[in-house]
């Protein structure tokens, strides 16, 4: 599967692994390495659009494949609530993946990329995980953001140019 590709489709791997990757600044920058029970492609599920990222098999692959009606079918069947929830964490999805394809290469995308990952996953939980994440994630990012800042004083700012 290319970026740039239109689909209609998403696959679930039954079996063997992917890498899930963009081509940016003639670089490829991986996005997520997925395997067992895992599913790509899932946003030509819900929108109508080139593929925004390519997908390559790391192992040998069995895969299932999802169709667009499949998967309307089973939506249209869901409570209006649910089906609300999947379009509002699709777009949220596709936001994310732009703005990390987007940013610069510098120490300041990096801070701010990793809280904007952080408020749309939680932004996509219920109350209860909301606490459990919060608890759980919130004070590593925090640290990370820490280390960065640190490293920022210790060697200033990166210029993607550099």
């Amino acid at each position: 599967m290319q970026a740039g590709e239109y689909g209609a489709n998403a696959f679930l791997i039954q079996s063997g692994n992917v890498r899930v990757f963009v081509k940016h600044d003639d670089k490829e920058v991986t996005l997520a390495k997925l395997g067992t029970g895992q599913i790509f492609g899932e946003m030509a599920l819900i929108f109508d659009g080139p593929r925004t990222a390519s997908v390559e098999a790391t192992q040998d692959c069995n895969l299932i494949v999802i169709t667009r009606q499949q998967f309307r079918d089973k939506l249209k069947s869901t409570d209006p609530t649910i089906r609300a929830v999947v379009n509002m964490l699709a777009s949220r999805v596709l936001d994310t993946n732009n703005s990390l394809i987007n940013k610069k290469n510098d120490l300041s995308a990096l801070k701010e990329t990793g809280r904007v990952i952080y408020q749309n996953i939680a932004g996509g939980l219920s109350k209860s995980q909301q606490r459990v994440f919060q608890t759980n994630v919130l004070p590593k990012l925090e640290a990370l953001i820490e280390a960065v800042e640190a490293f920022e004083d210790r060697y200033g700012e990166l210029d993607a140019e550099d």
